[in-house]
């Protein structure tokens, strides 16, 4: 890519007639970007005079031009940066500014625009750009800064969009804009963008009373405001329900009948009460008005999908896949609506195509399953082999989903080499380590598998599911009870009331002989989770105890929730006095007859 910098030799000899930097136009339009060839068109009206450079300045400035001639853009960025930071020159920083986000460098970019603000403190463009850069960044206070900046120089502000993109911030953050807007309010008590955005952190602090009344203090200023109204919707679907929130927009629709904002707001409305035919109509007007809105037209075909209108759906996805828009979520729900056809081919053919976005794990685990289910397991592995090649960053996930696959087949010992392989190839994957050990487990190879779980321990030794994992197995398949109790408590530590665990804690204490502690720790999970394991677990201590009434009355629920469970029948077998004892506690006939028979010696 050749790009052109200033035509500085020709300014640098002239300065005094020279009071503009002047941007020649690239070969061809696709080379910058559309912001950049906006900012920088050859009138260039916002650029800042050139004045005041120092011999080093001119030769540091050429020096930038010659570095753009050749290529080396990010070098020209760096002179730019290094000589507005030394000279204090705000026309420099501006430059940098829009070299680093021709260059896509956010951070750079940043830096800059940070710069220029500084050194023009007047300069509205500076603070926009450094305020949308921060919020990219999740930068709130700061970017809060640079609004209060605009603010005070009587332009627009954008703090509610501030204060939207902030949602996922602390509550300190949030409280502190607030006392910042606030003092704000006390000197434009009519600003609708501050009281909006008021309303939106009393929504965060689920203040509701105090967002509905700036909400209306908002909409009584300007009523047909749009992000107030979708607030404003929002607000009354928390408190009043869906459908009145529906009615907000059904009404700010009206009102404002062309704004985009306020339509996709009631055509998801729409979506989540499964009024698909009100949604799928705005979609399609949307879509019709906005024919190069690739995510429109997505959201048009899937709402078609919803009201089974898959014909009228896969015309709108290949509509997708020509305009190369959305093209891996149209190939993804054309295998769905392939795979609904009964047509195993189309559907493998679109999931393959999927080539990335967050479908396409999704997608290559439901090809490969179809393969399989057609009988195809070789094509679907060397499939697997394949995009492991073309997409290594995603190796790992790929050689799970591949020893799943094997798994599923009951060929563990060629699922376990395949993770060896793995493993030999990569980094040692938490994920691929603890898989192996999973199918080493059910081979009966119990010191292959302690031997992987604790080098996932060593990796990261606050592993509550491995610690628990470990300490459980321990406890089954050796007596090293001890050992195995004080892993199982390090991983309740980190997650304290999880049943899985507490589940493990009563078993170690029962195999400990600490009776009291395993029926209390079995007894909450059990609790928590009605799961066979638990409760054949904690049947098991009571009839140790000689509690038979207790083990008999969970014997019977366990045999009403769980009848065909393996637990249960292995229970049965290894008490079988269980169906014998204490025969009044047990309603007669509640022990089906095929699991009496197993345990009848």
């Amino acid at each position: 890519m050749r790009v052109f910098l200033y035509p500085l030799a020709g300014c640098l000899l002239l300065l005094t007639g020279c009071q503009t930097l002047t941007q020649q136009k690239a070969s061809s339009p696709s080379v910058l970007s559309t912001q950049v060839v906006h900012q920088q068109s050859d009138e260039h009206e916002n650029a800042q005079p050139l004045s005041g450079l120092d011999a080093e300045g001119v030769s540091e400035l050429i020096a930038a031009e010659i570095a753009g001639q050749r290529n080396r853009v990010d070098l020209a960025l760096q002179l730019y940066l290094e000589q507005a930071s030394r000279l204090e020159h705000p026309a420099l920083a501006q430059r940098a500014t829009y070299i680093a986000q021709y260059l896509r460098d956010t951070q750079a970019a940043l830096d800059a625009a940070e710069l220029w603000s500084d050194m023009d403190p007047s300069s509205v463009e500076a603070h926009r750009l450094s305020s949308t850069l921060l919020i990219q960044q999740g930068e709130s206070l700061e970017a809060f800064e640079h609004q209060s900046a605009l603010f005070a120089l009587n332009e627009q502000t954008h703090f509610a969009y501030l204060v939207a993109q902030s949602q996922h911030s602390d509550s300190a953050v949030h409280e502190e804009l607030l006392l910042n807007l606030n003092e704000l309010k006390t000197q434009a008590k009519e600003n609708v963008d501050i009281l909006t955005a008021i309303a939106q952190l009393h929504i965060f602090a689920k203040r509701l009373v105090e967002a509905e009344v700036e909400i209306d203090a908002a909409l009584k200023i300007n009523p047909k405001q749009e992000q107030t109204l979708i607030l404003k919707a929002g607000l009354q679907t928390q408190t009043k329900g869906i459908d009145a929130g529906i009615l907000v927009l059904q009404a700010a629709d009206k009102a404002l009948p062309n704004s985009l904002r306020i339509q996709l707001a009631l055509a998801r409305s729409y979506v989540k009460v499964e009024r698909l035919d009100e949604a799928q109509n705005i979609f399609a007007n949307l879509s019709e008005k906005h024919p190069q809105d690739g995510q429109m037209m997505l959201s048009l075909a899937l709402v078609m999908m919803e009201n089974g209108l898959n014909a009228q759906a896969e015309k709108e996805f290949e509509k997708l896949i020509a305009n190369q828009q959305q093209v891996d979520q149209a190939h993804f729900y054309l295998g769905r609506i392939h795979e609904q056809d009964n047509d195993v081919d189309g559907a493998i053919f679109h999931y393959q195509e999927v080539k990335g976005g967050e479908e396409f794990l999704q997608a290559h685990a439901r090809a490969t399953r179809l393969q399989i289910e057609a009988g195809r397991i070789e094509d679907a592995r060397v499939h697997l082999a394949q995009i492991r090649l073309a997409q290594p960053e995603l190796a790992d996930q790929l050689y799970l989903l591949e020893s799943e696959v094997l798994q599923s087949l009951d060929r563990n010992q060629e699922a376990y080499e395949l993770l060896s392989e793995a493993l030999e190839m990569s980094t040692q994957s938490d994920e691929l380590l603890y898989q192996r050990a999973m199918i080493a487990f059910r081979q009966g190879r119990i010191a292959l598998m302690e031997q992987d779980l604790r080098k996932v321990l060593e990796q990261d030794p606050n592993n509550a599911t491995v610690l628990n994992t470990l300490g459980y197995t321990l406890t089954d398949y050796s007596e090293r009870y001890s050992e195995a109790l004080e892993l199982i408590k390090k991983a309740f530590a980190l997650k304290p009331g999880d049943p899985a665990i507490m589940d493990s804690l009563g078993w170690a204490h029962y195999r400990l002989k600490e009776y009291e502690l395993a029926v209390d720790y079995l007894s909450q999970a059990y609790g928590q989770m009605q799961d066979a394991e638990i409760a054949t677990h904690l049947i098991e201590v009571y009839w140790v105890m000689e509690q038979k009434e207790k083990a008999q009355l969970l014997l019977q629920e366990a045999l009403q929730l769980f009848p065909d469970h393996d637990l249960v029948i292995d229970l049965l077998n290894r008490f079988p006095a269980l169906n014998n004892t204490n025969k009044s506690a047990v309603p007669e006939n509640s022990i089906p007859q095929d699991k009496v028979l197993k345990v009848i010696p």
